[in-house]
């Protein structure tokens, strides 16, 4: 079922919504609350949560893309469940990841743009970025595997990956500079 078909019906509020919704995308919020969480309960709850949520969002909102916008919804939940799970602990390998990022990104008070704005300019970015690097960025930062995962993932070795992540990183804080993203 096309995406546009999917929002329809939660448009006529039919609960067959919810059920083309999670045939479609239930694997991919599955994959991505699971990489974030490592626990397969939490796992499952969040991507309900993220069902629940798409629910309450549709309508009014009418997403241009249905999956960006259900795995942005089950990244968020899995995050803020990661956060209350390990208030004090640390997962190890997603503090790695947004520490490494953390030199390229502003502060929430330095920025000049609110964050949708931040939203398009990393869209924009990655879209200039060749497709390895995307993979590796998409895959490092926002589904949160190790390096070693990525590099057994796309068939190549550590050092490639960490090399073509510290790359991007600097290109990120480049064209962050030049479109004065930063105060």
């Amino acid at each position: 079922m096309k995406d546009i078909e999917i929002i329809e019906l939660f448009f006529r509020r039919t609960e067959e919504a919810i059920t083309r919704l999670a045939e479609k995308y239930g694997a991919m919020c599955q994959t991505v609350a699971q990489r974030i969480l490592r626990d397969r309960r939490d796992s499952e709850e969040c991507v309900n949560d993220a069902w629940l949520q798409t629910w309450n969002a549709i309508p009014p909102q009418r997403p241009a893309c249905l999956g960006g916008f259900v795995g942005r919804i089950t990244r968020n939940l899995a995050l803020n469940r990661l956060a209350y799970n390990h208030a004090q602990k640390r997962d190890s390998t997603l503090e790695e990841a947004f520490g490494e990022l953390s030199g390229s990104l502003p502060d929430s008070g330095n920025m000049l743009t609110d964050e949708v704005t931040f939203q398009d300019f990393l869209n924009r970015f990655l879209r200039r970025q060749s497709e390895e690097s995307r993979r590796y960025f998409l895959r490092r930062y926002w589904y949160g595997m190790s390096v070693p995962e990525i590099a057994r993932e796309c068939g190549v070795g550590e050092e490639k990956v960490k090399s073509a992540l510290f790359r991007t990183r600097n290109k990120l804080r480049k064209a962050m500079e030049e479109e004065e993203i930063y105060v």
